[in-house]
């Protein structure tokens, strides 16, 4: 087996399907013609050899061994996988690799083989760079658990990660799908009712214009690191959150010259506006990223 490498990416078409069977120990019992064609091997050269005979250096072994752990399990999986060609070129595939069963028995394994996009092969490769260079240091079950902890981290299922790639959407910012709307604007809430009391107690030196003197501009400022805060409506939401905070300045020193209810209530009516629409532009912001 060549084990030399090369940089050049070998493509194929759309409507072109790899597809290979193993027994259950992983021996190639059959390959179609586009397998041979595009990892460069005569069919006869296959027959018999592991399948892992077109295994890239740069894929993690926790990758495969989730995948075989599944397989073996009964169950289906799907994998965005980069081989290795003949040559040392190299080739991506979404793999859906799937036991065939008889009798409570898997008597082989088929793999589905088509092309994955140019997004779907950046966002994987960071995944799988970080799993390689864990896997550098550590023994294959520690490096499997690291993958588990990884994905558990994020708030993420295996599976829905390659969902996420398959519908464009990027792994990179999975931080998103763990943010608490609910959270987020009863923190919001709690500021507007905290200096609400702060007037009732005549604590008129209450910190009120700095964002982030509030648990949801900290939050805000927590998320600065994130792909999203680059949409547009992302700067609405800290225009928003200024404003609220400058709403709540006035409130609290018209309330300390002894203005009325009907003076005070129309600031709390705008404060009011202002969040919703707050909240209406980070549920944009945040959205196109989910």
């Amino acid at each position: 087996m060549n084990n030399n490498t090369t940089s050049e990416e070998i493509f194929f078409d759309d409507h072109e399907l790899i597809v290979s069977m193993t027994d259950p120990k992983g021996f190639i019992i059959y390959v179609n013609d586009i397998f041979c064609k595009v990892a460069g091997y005569e069919r006869s050269e296959l027959i018999g050899e592991p399948h892992n005979i077109i295994r890239h250096p740069d894929m993690p072994r926790s990758v495969f061994k989730l995948l075989w752990d599944r397989v073996l399990a009964g169950e289906s999986i799907y994998a965005f996988v980069k081989n290795k060609a003949r040559n040392g070129d190299f080739y991506w595939v979404k793999a859906f690799v799937t036991p065939i069963i008889e009798d409570g028995k898997i008597i082989k394994i088929a793999s589905y083989r088509r092309p994955v996009s140019q997004f779907i092969k950046e966002e994987i490769s960071k995944v799988y760079d970080a799993l390689k260079e864990h896997e550098k240091h550590n023994r294959l079950e520690d490096s499997f658990q690291f993958l588990l902890g990884f994905l558990d981290e994020r708030g993420i299922s295996y599976d829905r990660m390659i969902d996420r790639l398959c519908m464009g959407k990027s792994i990179s910012n999975i931080g998103v799908l763990s943010i608490d709307f609910d959270q987020f604007y009863i923190d919001h809430i709690i500021f507007k009712h905290n200096i609400i009391h702060a007037a009732k107690e005549g604590k008129w030196e209450t910190e009120v214009v700095k964002p982030c003197c509030c648990r949801f501009g900290k939050n805000l400022k927590e998320l600065e690191s994130m792909p999203f805060t680059a949409h547009p409506s992302w700067h609405k939401v800290h225009q928003c959150h200024n404003e609220v905070h400058s709403l709540m300045q006035d409130y609290l020193d018209k309330a300390s010259r002894g203005a009325s209810l009907s003076e005070l209530n129309p600031i709390l009516d705008k404060v009011e506006n202002d969040t919703k629409q707050l909240f209406s532009h980070l549920h944009i912001a945040i959205d196109t990223y989910r």
